[in-house]
């Protein structure tokens, strides 16, 4: 099992299943400065619990450039990562656009580097990006 909603008890046997969830709605991202992948996506689901996860459960579902170097506090920075709510894409060539990258995959844009491999995520990920 993937994950269970605490709330209402609802299970999600795998990643897939979550992804396509319609039920569910990325609603921010609390960033970890010193390990981006420990970083927590926040998710409302239809019965109205929150649920968080570790970004490092979709980071493999990227599939574009990830910066070595951080740009919090330079003014290319949008300070995006400051607020939790703000779930804008981020164009600086900074190591946390990545993560910021794969929320984009829960808004449903078109305009996201999706991982081709492993396939078995690729159709799910193609009708997220429709919805």
């Amino acid at each position: 099992m993937f994950k269970q909603c605490k709330v209402c008890g609802h299970k999600w046997s795998t990643r897939r299943d979550f992804i396509a969830d319609q039920d569910i709605m990325i609603v921010g991202y609390q960033v970890n400065f010193k390990n981006l992948e420990a970083g927590l996506l926040y998710f409302n689901h239809s019965c109205k619990n929150t649920i968080t996860l570790s970004a490092d459960l979709f980071v493999d579902l990227y599939d574009g450039p990830i910066f070595s170097e951080p740009k919090t506090g330079t003014d290319e920075c949008p300070e995006y990562c400051l607020n939790k709510k703000e779930l804008r894409q981020c164009r600086a060539e900074c190591e946390c656009a990545y993560v910021r990258e794969i929320i984009q995959l829960f808004k449903g844009a078109e305009n996201v580097k999706i991982a081709r491999s492993p396939a078995s995520f690729t159709v799910a990920l193609s009708q997220l990006i429709r919805l």
